[in-house]
């Protein structure tokens, strides 16, 4: 499944090229890259990369870069995440979206996995779910849904939240008392073509992914970025 995300990314990269797309992105300091309730940095400072290509027609693409450390004794890695979709908006203002994902890992080829997801938004709010026959390595099918929000508490500062909770369907023996809820609160402000915010993020359970070449932590933990936008 996951050389047809690929396929696809790659496909809406030129779509969006043709169709004179709108071109963002931006440029991330982070000290720490938590993923879904798991530090993929080993708790260490990272830089980012995140490109976004918005098509009139309501096609997106996106590919988004971290270093990322799998394990304590491992040198710094990468991770690519390529995005596609669609969205739509509705005369209620509702926004509905579709599209796929795929993580690669170019030192950890087999933590590579896809994604095809479906989401809602209105206004501040924004719900997403997605589904993986076989995530970062785990050989398992999973769901992980999540839910979002933001509320602006002055002119230049922000207040947001998230809440995930990812889940093991096929129910192999021992995968359901690893389901995952991952909860981040934080503030951010923005001025000029910065961004800066400070999240607490809190995980239950703990425990870590052991799948080989990935083995990192996962535990409450307080991460402050900077991003330079363009």
């Amino acid at each position: 499944m996951l050389k047809y995300c690929v396929i696809l990314v790659i496909s809406i990269f030129a779509i969006a090229g043709k169709a004179c797309a709108q071109v963002s992105g931006s440029i991330t300091l982070a000290s720490d890259y938590s993923y879904r309730g798991v530090s993929l940095s080993n708790e260490r400072p990272v830089a980012q990369l995140n490109l976004v290509y918005d098509a009139p027609d309501g096609w997106y693409a996106g590919a988004f870069g971290s270093k990322v450390k799998l394990t304590s004794s491992d040198s710094n890695g990468e991770q690519i995440l390529l995005y596609s979709g669609f969205s739509r908006r509705l005369r209620s203002g509702l926004i509905w979206e579709a599209g796929a994902t795929a993580a690669l890992f170019p030192k950890a080829n087999d933590l590579n996995y896809g994604e095809v997801f479906a989401g809602l938004m209105f206004d501040n709010l924004s719900a997403r779910i997605y589904y993986s026959p076989n995530y970062i390595g785990l050989n398992s099918k999973t769901l992980y849904m999540e839910a979002n929000a933001d509320y602006q508490l002055q002119e230049h500062l922000d207040l947001f939240s998230h809440v995930g909770w990812l889940v093991y369907p096929d129910g192999k023996v021992g995968q359901v008392n690893r389901n995952r809820v991952d909860l981040r609160v934080g503030v951010g402000s923005n001025f000029s073509s910065w961004k800066l915010q400070l999240a607490y993020s809190i995980t239950r359970p703990q425990y870590s992914y052991k799948t080989g070449k990935y083995q990192n932590n996962s535990r409450n933990s307080l991460v402050f970025s900077a991003s330079y936008l363009f």
